[in-house]
């Protein structure tokens, strides 16, 4: 059970550990041989060295790798060995997976994917924008799969697992407080190990071997899609600055879009004179009303690293009470038309964070009046389950909202 707890760090190890031997083969560069040339007949002086650069492929690694061994082949040997080679090489370019089934380093999607740093938040967008621009169906053999890729699948998987462990610690009776934040930290350390196993990859360097580059032309794999999700992707489009995100949507540009939506798409039985006559009302209703510009909350990273990595919503509403006290607009309004999509989400997480806090304050009174921790135990470990989809949701949906725009 112990060792269970630190896979995830012994993985980190195991990765970093196998990586960093591929990248420490010694020697220097090997002369090229011409691309019509038989693997025999290349001319390899020594050996060559494994690339850190971006690109660098499994194929990259074979080859480099293969390019040291060979110096110290024999030369009656180095024709057969260059065939077992070649053959090795078109054996892995022939494992084929979807690209898009796998994701991408966060910074290859859009910015604010890249400063979020969440793993989940990037695939899901990477995917939805797949759908929509009909990459999902794109295959690419193995060999052609970057190595930073593949820190990238793990980094993933952490990701994914740091959810049910942080819950899983979350129900521990008592203590569930203080081992939920030790266990986020631990995977958080963990993805930052491997972000500096990738930036180790990133180093860039001359060639990496002398084998030729296989020439590979893969058709593309139909993958099903539910068309509920398919109608999704169609309506989002990357965040890519010249649009609007939607968590920056205001509610006066909602209920535009919802009205455009009613009154000219096909096969809605709504009366347009009713849908247009209900939005000028509501846009009235949105202009004319203010609300306090304190619940218009900023975003966390606004509010220092703290707040940010905490991400609670009654922590998030006090720091940004007193930068408005600071700012002199506590007093502020706005109205109800300028208030975003974010804003809303914001409030409603706060509403939901100070629920629970509220209930394990009770919990917490209940247990000093004498309240047996028999009764108490279960009831915090409802509270737990019945606010977990804020607690590990929220994030998600949030981040992905601030990276995707309505098309």
């Amino acid at each position: 059970m112990r060792l269970a707890r630190f896979a995830p760090f012994v993985g980190a190890l195991s990765i970093t550990a196998m990586l960093g031997t591929a990248a420490l083969v010694p020697g220097a560069a090997p002369a090229r041989a011409d691309e019509g040339d038989a693997l025999a007949a290349t001319q390899i002086a020594d050996a060559g060295e494994v690339c850190g650069k971006p690109a660098a492929t499994f194929d990259d690694v074979i080859t480099a790798a293969a390019t040291a061994i060979r110096t110290v082949v024999p030369a009656e040997q180095q024709t057969a060995y260059d065939r077992s080679v070649e053959d090795f090489r078109l054996n892995v370019a022939s494992i084929h997976v979807h690209r898009n089934g796998l994701p991408l380093g966060p910074d290859e999607v859009n910015e604010r994917t890249q400063f979020l740093d969440d793993p989940i938040v990037t695939y899901i967008v990477d995917n939805l924008d797949a759908v929509k621009t009909g990459r999902l169906h794109q295959t690419i053999a193995l060999s052609q799969l970057k190595v930073r890729d593949v820190v990238e699948v793990f980094i993933l998987a952490t990701r994914i697992v740091k959810i049910p462990a942080q819950f899983a610690a979350s129900l521990v009776p008592t203590v569930g407080f203080v081992l939920k934040p030790v266990v986020g930290a631990l995977f958080n350390g963990v993805k930052s190990l491997a972000r500096s196993v990738q930036s180790q990859l990133s180093v860039g360097c001359g060639a990496t071997g002398g084998y030729r580059k296989l020439q590979l032309e893969l058709p593309d794999e139909r993958v099903d899609v539910p068309q509920p999700l398919i109608d999704l992707a169609n309506q989002l489009t990357k965040a890519d600055g010249t649009c609007t995100p939607l968590a920056e949507l205001k509610t006066a540009d909602l209920v535009e879009r919802t009205r455009k939506f009613l009154t000219t798409a096909a096969g809605l039985s709504v009366d347009p004179a009713a849908v247009n006559a209900n939005a000028d009302a509501l846009q009235g209703f949105l202009r004319d009303n203010r609300v306090a510009d304190v619940m218009m909350l900023r975003r966390t990273e606004q509010l220092g690293p703290i707040v940010d990595s905490l991400d609670y919503g009654p922590l998030t509403f006090l720091a940004n009470l007193g930068f408005d006290i600071y700012e002199g607009r506590a007093l502020n309004t706005v109205p109800l038309a300028d208030v975003k999509v974010e804003n809303v989400f914001s409030l409603i997480t706060f509403a939901l964070d100070t629920t629970s806090l509220l209930l394990t304050v009770g919990n917490t009174i209940a247990g000093f009046t004498g309240v047996a921790s028999t009764v108490l135990t279960p009831l915090g470990m409802a509270e737990t389950i019945a606010f977990a989809p804020a607690t590990y949701g929220a994030p998600i949906l949030r981040g992905v909202m601030q990276s995707v725009c309505a098309a």
